[in-house]
């Protein structure tokens, strides 16, 4: 999609200038692909790194299988520490190592005996938080590009934009002392709008955000289906149990009219998750 060679576009000007790149579109828009068309471009020149929460770990491998087969990716963490040594060494062109977050605290040292051609953060408000283990366990790294790909760029403070920058393009936002007097603080406690016009200017170049009303028409039509599940007797044997002691429960009653839509809540949940649960 033209969006998506726009975004393709994006990331090998900054990667050919040498600077980090955040890509921040909604989910759904097909950030992993664009991240991939990159790698594609640079993976002859040495390995790449992909690190991300471990649920989605695997569609990284399942989506570099379909669209850059000719990638060696490969997990991180599937072998003993002795083994994963070894994994590091063996590294070369057109390899790519696809590590959880977890590990890549654990194992930052290792990691960061490699300078990577690319790094990728994906779900990178995971470093949101400068004092955190994880987070200077990704400072340690050392990539010659550095791309992190977010819907969520900022969820709480300015504070995790500057952190993510940190990682990007350190020095770009100063200090965190700085950006907090400069930026921050004006932005966030008085809504100074000179101070947030001068860090939109500033950080601009270096992040890309689409969401999906600016391209819907671009998008496939929505598809909808509907899957009905039938309980096993077993299944059924469980949730008519647990939905008995709810009705025990609640005809009992005796809580303020706020209180009692608190418990009312709370067995539906249950009832839910009796109805979530694995055979």
């Amino acid at each position: 999609r033209n969006y998506q060679i726009d975004g393709f576009n994006w990331l090998f000007r900054l990667a050919h200038w040498g600077v980090g790149a955040c890509l921040a579109d909604d989910m759904g828009l097909g950030k992993t692909i664009q991240a991939l068309a990159l790698i594609l471009t640079r993976c002859q020149l040495g390995p790449t790194l992909i690190v991300a929460p471990t649920s989605v770990c695997i569609n990284w491998l399942e989506e570099t299988k379909r669209f850059a087969p000719t990638l060696n990716a490969a997990f991180f963490g599937e072998f003993i520490a002795k083994d994963r040594q070894k994994q590091i060494e063996n590294l070369s062109s057109f390899g790519m190592l696809i590590c959880s977050y977890g590990l890549m605290q654990q194992e930052f040292e290792m990691l960061s005996q490699v300078q990577w051609k690319i790094i990728v953060l994906d779900e990178a408000q995971a470093i949101k938080n400068p004092s955190t283990k994880r987070s200077h366990a990704a400072m340690k790294l050392k990539g010659d590009f550095k791309l992190i790909t977010t819907g969520t760029p900022i969820e709480n403070h300015l504070g995790e934009l500057w952190n993510l920058f940190r990682f990007l393009n350190p020095g770009l936002l100063g200090s965190l002392e700085w950006f907090n007097q400069n930026f921050a603080l004006p932005i966030e406690k008085e809504g100074n709008e000179n101070a947030q016009s001068r860090l939109k200017r500033l950080i601009k170049p270096f992040i890309l955000r689409r969401i999906k009303s600016e391209i819907l028409e671009e998008l496939p039509p929505k598809t909808e289906i509907t899957l009905h599940v039938n309980m096993s007797y077993e299944e059924i044997a469980f949730y008519e149990a647990v939905r008995q002691k709810a009705e025990k429960k609640l005809s009992g009653l005796t809580a303020k009219a706020g209180r009692e839509n608190f418990q009312i809540l709370a067995e539906i949940m249950r009832l839910r998750r009796a109805c979530c649960r694995l055979s």
